[in-house]
């Protein structure tokens, strides 16, 4: 695993996702691989439609396969997704209800389950702002710089 972006995210906190105790704070924060099984992901997005077909309830399938597959644009770069909290006008979203999002409805949910599944090990970092969003907008910029594309679960 690459640290290509180890420049960008300096000031972030890392922990470890499943255990992860991020504040009760507006801010920034990205999902980061910390480590890779011998799992591929071609082979989770093909046993988890498998497993997704069995239901027999193409609405379900078809919603959770389209965040699933974006597991296929992993490359190198360890930072998987960016997001903000408490960026939008009057948002009570905090770095802690957007990490306890990741186990009810977070639109990346199902694909950091996949992983963890796969015994792949994920961190969430993260960094305190008074601009979330901005703040946001600006990682991306940078992300974008510096390989062509958003994060894997970021970009549709």
């Amino acid at each position: 695993m690459t640290d290509c972006c180890s420049d960008i995210f300096t000031d972030f906190t890392f922990e470890d996702l499943t255990n992860a105790d991020p504040p009760d704070e507006k801010g920034v924060y990205v999902i980061k691989i910390k480590s890779k099984s011998e799992v591929p992901p071609s082979v989770m997005i093909e046993k988890t439609r498998q497993l997704l077909l069995g239901l027999n309830w193409n609405l379900v399938t078809d919603f959770i396969m389209s965040r699933v597959e974006r597991l296929s644009k992993i490359g190198n770069c360890p930072i998987i997704y960016i997001g903000s909290a408490g960026g939008q006008r009057g948002s009570k979203n905090t770095l802690r209800g957007r990490y306890r999002e990741f186990s009810l409805r977070h639109t990346a949910m199902y694909p950091i389950w996949v992983l963890l599944y796969f015994n792949w090990k994920l961190e969430f970092g993260w960094k305190e702002s008074l601009r979330p969003k901005q703040e946001e907008e600006e990682l991306k910029i940078k992300y974008r710089k510096l390989h062509g594309m958003l994060p894997a679960l970021v970009e549709r």
